[in-house]
């Protein structure tokens, strides 16, 4: 297991000589130690970026080179997948499954990217039989890429294979909290001879070391996938530089059920979206749910009745569906909020409390009604197992509810009637809206948020076309 910072091409000995212990959720027990990245480190892992994008490595290496580099890239997290899961899930909380199947998915990136290297075209304008214009996607330069913690894997990759593509060289931070399966990244670099400062994997907190980053002059652009308070910081900071950014800052998901919806596939979805994933710790996560009475009574006791069968416990028990927390902070957080939830006058139909038979960070699936939408379980971003349900008349309320928070990331209609979806889809304020299910996804498919929920496109094409920027070059024909 590597522990060390990966900059320029190699792991280098801890110039710091400070270390971050990495404690398993489920237990509270150490998983290892990793090396804290300071001044020193930061600036060597900046400057080689620097060096590697002045060289124009990345910019002038042939497509088809490029697009190998990207699948053996794929083709190694794939053989780590299973060692590099089964480390993901004691420092992160996840089932092994789950974490195995985040390493799929990272290769799934690579490969699909790598299929692009060959496929950016540029444009021909017409503006005149006199003039001929063309315009070209470039990159910023260094970007500075910082990782959350719930999936940090699959992220990394998200953001490095995009960000290759258009020639951006790279800083990268994973997440202290679970730092350690990151480092899969570098030695898979290693392996595959990735030119050295192409890439470089800094570690250490995010108070610390990522405000020395941010703080730092050596990024062009800025990758960022969190809070919005913390994204606010960023802006704040680099304002007199005005260093581009990309902003991923959680949502506050709302679901929308007609009277005419599937109930038991709406469940099913709300138990998916909810406690299933990573135990509400997801940004797409659906936690609000405005059902129309009519259906209310029939949803709410299968909703209730299929949570209460939910089985918490660790990532390591293949049969868990609900898992832990990531941190004891996280537990805090969450209670605040239900505590709030239950001050508010809403109705607690389920959970609302930790799970005092195990030694981690359990939170029971928690399930709360009659909800107001002014509440504060109801506007912010509780990342956790709490479903919030509210009650609506006519579809120009239920719009309304969707509408009520500063989030716009992703949403839900459930609905047989298509026309119904449609006009629904329209009127949401968000970037991803999902129809009959929730998590409908797909690689070469854009997500991206609303309002406070960011803005830039990662995914697809667009993922590609938001994180360069586009040059016109023009000449007067004689």
């Amino acid at each position: 297991m590597e522990t060390r910072n990966f900059i320029n091409g190699k792991f280098i000995d801890s110039i710091s000589k400070e270390k971050i212990p990495i404690v398993n959720p489920a237990n509270q027990k150490v998983v290892g130690n990793i090396d804290q990245a300071l001044d020193d480190e930061i600036n060597l892992a900046f400057e080689s970026a620097k060096k590697a994008f002045d060289k124009r490595i990345l910019l002038d290496m042939d497509p088809k080179k490029k697009s190998n580099m990207m699948r053996a890239i794929a083709t190694k997290l794939r053989e780590y997948k299973n060692e590099g899961g089964k480390l993901l899930s004691q420092e992160n909380g996840k089932t092994i499954a789950q974490c195995i199947d985040e390493f799929n998915g990272a290769a799934d990136t690579f490969d699909f990217y790598a299929g692009m290297t060959d496929k950016i075209q540029n444009k021909l304008i017409p503006s005149g039989k006199d003039t001929f214009n063309y315009v070209v996607l470039e990159p910023f330069g260094v970007s500075l890429q910082i990782v959350p913690w719930n999936y940090p894997v699959s992220i990394f990759s998200g953001m490095v294979a995009q960000n290759l593509i258009v020639g951006n060289t790279i800083v990268i931070k994973p997440p202290e909290l679970c730092p350690l399966s990151s480092n899969f990244y570098g030695k898979i670099f290693e392996e595959v001879g990735v030119p050295n400062g192409i890439i470089n994997i800094v570690h250490g907190f995010g108070d610390i070391t990522g405000r020395k980053l941010v703080k730092n002059k050596g990024s062009d652009y800025i990758v960022f996938t969190g809070s919005p308070e913390v994204a606010s910081e960023i802006l704040k900071e680099t304002a007199d530089r005005i260093v581009p950014c990309h902003f991923e800052l959680g949502g506050k998901s709302a679901a929308i059920i007609f009277p005419d919806a599937d109930i038991d596939k709406a469940v099913e979805s709300t138990v998916k979206g909810i406690f299933k994933p990573n135990a509400g710790q997801i940004c797409v996560a659906m936690s609000r749910v405005i059902v129309h009475p009519k259906i209310k009574d029939e949803y709410m006791t299968k909703l209730i009745s299929k949570s209460k069968k939910l089985k918490v416990g660790s990532g390591a028990d293949s049969e868990t569906e609900v898992t832990p927390l990531i941190s004891k902070d996280q537990m805090q957080r969450v209670s605040n909020y239900v505590n709030s939830g239950i001050q508010s006058g809403a109705t607690l139909e389920l959970g609302g409390k930790e799970d005092q038979n195990k030694d981690g960070n359990f939170y029971l699936p928690t399930i709360f009604d009659n909800v107001s939408t002014k509440a504060t379980i109801a506007q912010e971003e509780i990342f956790g197992p709490v479903a919030s349900v509210f009650d609506f008349e006519t579809e120009n309320e239920a719009i309304e509810i969707a509408n009520s928070t500063s989030y716009g990331l992703a949403s839900g209609v459930f609905t047989a009637d298509d026309q119904k979806a449609k006009w629904t889809a329209e009127r949401i304020k968000a970037g991803i809206i999902w129809h009959n299910d929730w998590f409908v996804d797909g690689i070469n498919l854009p997500g991206g948020g609303y309002k406070k929920s960011g803005y830039g496109r990662d995914g697809g094409m667009d993922g590609i076309y938001s994180h360069g920027q586009t040059k016109r070059v023009s000449k007067r024909l004689y």
